[in-house]
């Protein structure tokens, strides 16, 4: 087992937190990686830091670009890889020292194109399992098929810095440029490109919870916008390749279109896709189905939520 695994790393004024990423890449007890750090023009000390530990570690690769935004950032990190396998991770996140030694070794005992593992959420003042840990016994194994209709019902399953993914799925897919979210406009695609897919109990990522993050701004209606975009574009695409899940994300668009009106209000953008993609009556035994799967579904989460304190 001597396979490169590459690890991209976009970078944007993350100096509390990068170091800590970084180590946590360097110090894994696999070792064969080849690290891309995509400075992407930060203007405090992240791009020096990000020199410092490539003046250091021979397998780190660091580009520095004016300001493009994440997905310009990931898109040039890709364009890098050279490794079999490849994986995205957050520079203001740490995964576990031996993360890609155990995910390494399920895709080569189980001859898989893409393992998943879990995460915790970290805060300041105490870190929670809120992993949607399914109930069932781990590890399981998906289709392609099988593992689009799971993303409809968990987080997880959409982003990308909990998975290892091999290099030949990727292709010519890309992040999109200029969104405030991105995850959920790429890692479906690789999986429409996948066999054999690995959910996997260890928790291996440690996903910060930050008030600056993206996912906690107030411009939430432009983050409407851009997931609404996604789920229309997600529809087409998931439905051209697997016509069998063609009418469940319908209905999962439909959803959440009404969702956000309720939510939000009303305002053209959101009546104008609920006019093109309007609700449909939903039979008794597809309720039941829907209940039945809310079910398998559980979130480990501490008692004082409340007192939750979010990283700056």
């Amino acid at each position: 087992m001597n396979d490169i695994i590459s690890v991209v790393i976009p970078v944007y004024n993350v100096e509390k937190y990068l170091g800590e990423c970084i180590e946590s890449v360097i110090n894994q007890t696999y070792s064969n990686l080849q690290i891309i750090l995509i400075d992407d023009g930060s203007t405090d000390s992240s791009g020096i830091i990000c020199d410092q530990y490539a003046d250091k570690d021979k397998r780190i690769t660091v580009v520095h670009q004016e300001n493009a935004g994440a997905g310009a950032a990931k898109n040039r990190g890709l364009d890098l890889v050279k490794g079999k396998y490849f994986s995205i991770i957050d520079s203001d996140d740490y995964i576990e020292l031996n993360m890609y030694e155990k995910m390494l070794d399920y895709i080569n005992k189980f001859k898989v194109d893409i393992v998943q593992c879990l995460f915790k959420n970290v805060y300041v003042n105490d870190s929670i399992d809120s992993n949607y840990a399914i109930v069932h016994n781990y590890p399981v194994f998906y289709n392609s098929q099988k593992f689009l209709t799971e993303l409809l019902y968990d987080w997880k399953y959409a982003v990308f810095w909990n998975k290892i993914f091999k290099t030949e799925l990727l292709k010519d897919i890309r992040f999109p440029v200029g969104r405030k979210i991105d995850d959920e406009f790429f890692t479906y695609k690789l999986l429409c490109n996948a066999n054999r897919i690995l959910n996997i109990s260890d928790v291996l990522y440690n996903y910060r919870m930050r008030q600056s993050s993206v996912m906690n701004e107030n411009s939430e209606l432009f983050l409407v916008k851009d997931r609404v975009e996604c789920f229309i574009e997600r529809y087409y695409y998931v439905a051209s390749i697997y016509p069998k899940l063609k009418n469940i994300y319908y209905d999962k668009l439909a959803d959440l279109l009404l969702y956000y009106r309720n939510v939000y209000g009303k305002n053209d953008f959101i009546e104008n896709a609920i006019e093109s993609f309007p609700a449909k009556h939903i039979f008794l035994l597809s309720n039941i189905k829907e209940r039945f799967r809310a079910k398998k579904y559980r979130s480990i989460s501490c008692d004082n939520d409340t007192e939750k304190e979010y990283f700056i």
